[in-house]
């Protein structure tokens, strides 16, 4: 009796995963189904930075889909950034995308995937964690019939959770960074800082000393990889300046 239940609920699901248009699935868990699901990335180690998920999503109807992606956050873990990678780019600082993923009928395409990074990871202390909570809508209004799927994402990252004391934050412009990073600074006279870049992995791949001259740090970039960066100002007569930004070199966004 029990095999007859766990054969018809294989039918069931498999005639509702057939029934629908877009199919959202989780690539490292066999490619299982998550339309409307939440799942959640999980890490109690210290050393983890970039929690990640990878989906494959599948053209289930019988003409080309033009997709696009929008996400929604619904909360947030303090010293963390996120990014999505959707098509041919990835986006960082945008809630939606502005470029069509087309895929064809019956084909999979595996370019979705989503990032949540503790860009804090090389300050000390540790810090607590913290969880960040984010849904992923996929959709296709070109068609009559529009498609769209939807997937929640729950980031619980150790060592997240809290800012560190005495520390400053800049903006840097412009933002995606592709020639040099330009960072306004609250300090009208000229001084000498100890430059350090650092990539997601929390290894520094930059250390310079550079001059502030009145109030612009202007620093040339090249060398790096496209992604993301979080940098530091450290000076020994005041609080050190932290900022962070994407490098590519080409502008794609």
């Amino acid at each position: 009796m029990t095999g007859k239940i766990l054969s018809l609920l294989l039918v069931l699901s498999t005639f509702f995963a057939n029934a629908q248009k877009l199919l959202l699935m989780d690539r490292f868990n066999g490619n299982k189904v998550v339309n409307d699901s939440t799942l959640t990335v999980y890490s109690t180690d210290p050393e983890i930075v970039d929690l990640t998920i990878y989906f494959t999503m599948k053209n289930n109807t019988d003409h080309p889909l033009a997709l696009f992606l929008r996400k929604h956050i619904n909360y947030i873990a303090d010293s963390t950034i996120d990014y999505f990678c959707f098509g041919v780019s990835c986006w960082p600082d945008t809630d939606t995308t502005n470029i069509a993923d087309t895929v064809k009928p019956g084909a999979e395409d595996m370019t979705f995937a989503s990032h949540v990074v503790h860009f804090r990871r090389f300050e000390s202390p540790p810090l607590p964690a913290g969880k960040s909570s984010i849904t992923y809508t996929i959709y296709d209004t070109t068609a009559t019939d529009p498609v769209q799927a939807s997937v929640t994402v729950i980031y619980h990252l150790s060592g997240v959770g809290i800012e560190e004391n005495n520390v400053h934050t800049a903006m840097v412009y412009p933002n995606p960074v592709i020639n040099e990073i330009r960072i306004p600074i609250d300090d009208k006279v000229t001084k000498v800082y100890n430059l350090k870049l650092y990539n997601t992995s929390g290894i520094m791949v930059k250390q310079d000393m550079v001059t502030i001259n009145n109030g612009l740090l202007t620093y040339p970039i090249s060398g790096l990889g496209n992604g993301y960066y979080f940098g530091k100002l450290i000076t020994g007569n005041g609080p050190p300046v932290s900022f962070k930004f994407v490098y590519t070199s080409q502008q794609v966004f």
